[in-house]
């Protein structure tokens, strides 16, 4: 081998291990580059979710803190000399209330203004479905189908109603599961029942309750659907009334400081929306007890974390 051939051969092993070492290094910075890319979306993700945390917990206290100032507001006599906006009325209209800087929706509900799931009759489970349809199309036939099967599902017997459904309908539709055959436990069961749709049972829930179980329904504080089907009025009608019931006795009056304002059964729901649209929400049910101790007892709550367009807060955590 000459010296020009030796010298050739040199230059490519050396031209060849530069190119292996180039390629290595481009490996690596490929893969610090993807490791640094993963640590920052890593910590990204964690302090979303920190910060998440922060925020439901701040929303927490304050939803607390509504709750106390609500009952506060319930448990003391209206004066003649407190304007009558400070004065809560279970209404369902909702009112802004700042604290500590944040501002909060808060709309108070007399729990016994609604209808009893569990004693509601027929003829009112029907008239509340058809009010509440909306674009679902309802038939005359589907409307008491639905009225009948919620009866089947709270009484205690697997005989069917006219209309209803027990557990061979129930397996029919393959569902894995039957008539409950027991009162209900809670309006969210209602979803359960055959041909509840998830958009008639948002605008049912609001007007139902299991909780009121005084055996009455409170009308001064009823809702429009509520008074159509205790007295088998139209929806215009209803609302007629409503409006008359809730109105100054002279126009242009100032409306005096309610003295009756329902109880001892409330229910509260804070609504908090952020910058993205979405609102995060607490639903509480408290009993007033003056005189007692504690003077206040809630039932249970809700937190949950809907857009706006929901019409019903998801659950998320029960007490």
């Amino acid at each position: 081998m000459n010296h020009s051939t030796a010298a050739r051969t040199a230059t490519s092993a050396a031209l060849s291990q530069t190119g292996i070492a180039l390629v290595l290094v481009l490996w690596i910075i490929a893969l610090l580059t993807v490791m640094a890319l993963g640590l920052t979306t890593t910590q990204r993700t964690e302090s979303a979710l920190t910060q998440n945390q922060l925020d439901g917990a701040r929303f927490r206290a304050a939803a607390e803190a509504a709750i106390n100032l609500t009952s506060l507001n319930l448990l003391s006599t209206p004066l003649e000399t407190v304007p009558s906006e400070a004065v809560l009325v279970p209404d369902g209209v909702p009112r802004t209330l700042t604290f500590d800087g944040i501002e909060l929706s808060v709309t108070l509900y007399n729990e016994a203004s609604r209808l009893n799931l569990n004693s509601v009759t027929q003829d009112q489970l029907a008239t509340l479905i058809e009010l509440a349809q909306g674009d679902d199309g309802f038939d005359q036939a589907q409307r008491d189908a639905l009225a009948d099967a919620i009866l089947d599902w709270r009484d205690a017997d697997d005989l069917t109603q006219l209309n209803g459904a027990e557990d061979g309908d129930y397996d029919a539709a393959g569902l894995p599961y039957g008539a409950r055959d027991e009162p209900f436990q809670s309006v969210e069961e209602l979803r359960q029942v055959l041909g509840m749709t998830r958009a008639l049972y948002q605008r049912l829930a609001p007007d139902l309750s299991v909780d009121n179980d005084s055996g009455r329904v409170d009308q001064q504080f009823a809702s429009a659907p509520v008074i159509a089907a205790l007295q088998g009025l139209s929806l215009e009608d209803a609302q007629r009334y409503v409006d008359e019931r809730n109105a100054p006795v002279l126009e242009g009056a100032q409306q005096p400081a309610a003295v009756n304002r329902g109880g001892p059964l409330y229910r509260v729901r804070v609504g908090l929306a952020d910058a993205d649209g979405a609102t995060r929400s607490m639903e509480a049910l408290m009993l007033l007890q003056p005189g007692q101790k504690p003077p206040v007892k809630v039932r249970w709550r809700r937190y949950g974390l809907l857009h706006q367009e929901s019409t019903s807060p998801i659950p998320e955590a029960t007490e």
